[in-house]
C-alpha cells in the first residue's frame, strides 16, 4: 500500500483484520499506523505483490509514488494496481493510460464514506477500468467498500469524486454559516443541532461536525481541511469558465480557511474562516 493518511492507515487496518499481509511505503514513516512491512520505495513495496494500492494527497504525490524514480510501477507489471486518491481528471485519464501502459492492471476507485466506512465497510467505490482487471480488483475492494460503482472513463471517475467532496463541502459551509447566524441572533445553538441531527438533507454532517463547530474544537479525526480544499480547487479547475456561484463562494471560504492556517484541522474547522476571500 502507498500513503498513509488517514484513509490509508485505515484501509490498511482493515485488510489486515482481514488476514492480508501488507508492504507499505509512505514518504514519511512514521506516520505508517498498523502492522506491516515498511518498504523504503514504492518499487520495493509493489516487488512481487499481486495487488498495488494507493491513497495519498494529489496529482503530484500521485505521479511520484507510481511513476516516479523507484515508483511502484517499475515492479508492477501484471499486477492488479488501484489508484484511489481523489485526483484531477486530467491527471487521472493519465494515470490510467500510463498505468496501463507500463503492463500493470489499471483500476481507478476513489472512495467516498470516510475513516468510518474504510472501518465499518461502508464505503462507495467509483471505479474504471478494464472490465477483467474490475473483477479481479473488486474482492479487494469490497473489503473496505460496500458499494462498488463502474463509471465510464477515468476522467468520468475522477469529475464524481470531486463533485461528490463539492457537495460535502458546501454543505459544510452551509452548517457553518448557518450555526454563525443562529448565535448572531441569540439562538441555543446545541437545540438546533439536536434538530438538525434527526431531521433534514444535513442530517449526518450536523451529526458528525455540529458541536465541533460550537466548541471550536476541531482535533483531526476524518479528513484534513486542506485535503478538502485541494479537492474544492480540482473542481473549479475541471469546470473552467462554468463554475456555479455558490461553489465559487465556498471555494473562497475555504481560501479563508487555508490562509487563517487552518488546513491540518478537522473540516469543521471551516466555521472559523472569514465568509469570504482573505
Amino acid at each position: 500500500m502507498l500513503g498513509a493518511g488517514i484513509m490509508a492507515n485505515t484501509v490498511a487496518n482493515t485488510l489486515h483484520a482481514h488476514g492480508f499481509e501488507l508492504r507499505r511505503y509512505n514518504r514519511t514513516t512514521a506516520a505508517i499506523d498498523g502492522p506491516a512491512t515498511v518498504c523504503a520505495s514504492p518499487a520495493e513495496a509493489a516487488e512481487g505483490a499481486a495487488a498495488v494500492w494507493s491513497f495519498v494527497h494529489d496529482d503530484t504525490a500521485s505521479r511520484t509514488v507510481w511513476f516516479g524514480q523507484d515508483g511502484a510501477l517499475q515492479a508492477a507489471d501484471g499486477a492488479i494496481v488501484i489508484e484511489s486518491s481523489t485526483l484531477s481528471p486530467s491527471f487521472a485519464d493519465q494515470w490510467m493510460r500510463d498505468a496501463t501502459g507500463s503492463g500493470a492492471r489499471a483500476v481507478l476507485a476513489p472512495v467516498t464514506g470516510s475513516r468510518p466506512g474504510a472501518a465499518n465497510r461502508t464505503l462507495v467505490a467509483f471505479v474504471t477500468g478494464a472490465t477483467a482487471d474490475l473483477a479481479a480488483a473488486d474482492s479487494l475492494l469490497r473489503v473496505v467498500a460496500r458499494d462498488v460503482i463502474r463509471v465510464k472513463s477515468a476522467a468520468a471517475t475522477a469529475a464524481v469524486k470531486l463533485l461528490n467532496n463539492a457537495l460535502a463541502a458546501t454543505i459544510l459551509t452551509t452548517l457553518a454559516e448557518t450555526l454563525t447566524a443562529a448565535s448572531t441572533l441569540g439562538l441555543n445553538r446545541h437545540q438546533l443541532i439536536e434538530v438538525w441531527a434527526q431531521h433534514g438533507w444535513a442530517a449526518p454532517v450536523t451529526t458528525a461536525y455540529g458541536e465541533a463547530m460550537i466548541s471550536g474544537e476541531h482535533p483531526l479525526t476524518n479528513c484534513a481541511l486542506a485535503v478538502l480544499a485541494k479537492d474544492v480547487h480540482y473542481t473549479l479547475a475541471a469546470l473552467g469558465d462554468e463554475v456555479p456561484p455558490v461553489l465559487a463562494a465556498v471555494a473562497d471560504r475555504f481560501d479563508a480557511a487555508m490562509a487563517a492556517g487552518l488546513g491540518s484541522r478537522e473540516m469543521s474547522a471551516i466555521i472559523d474562516a472569514a465568509a469570504g476571500p482573505p
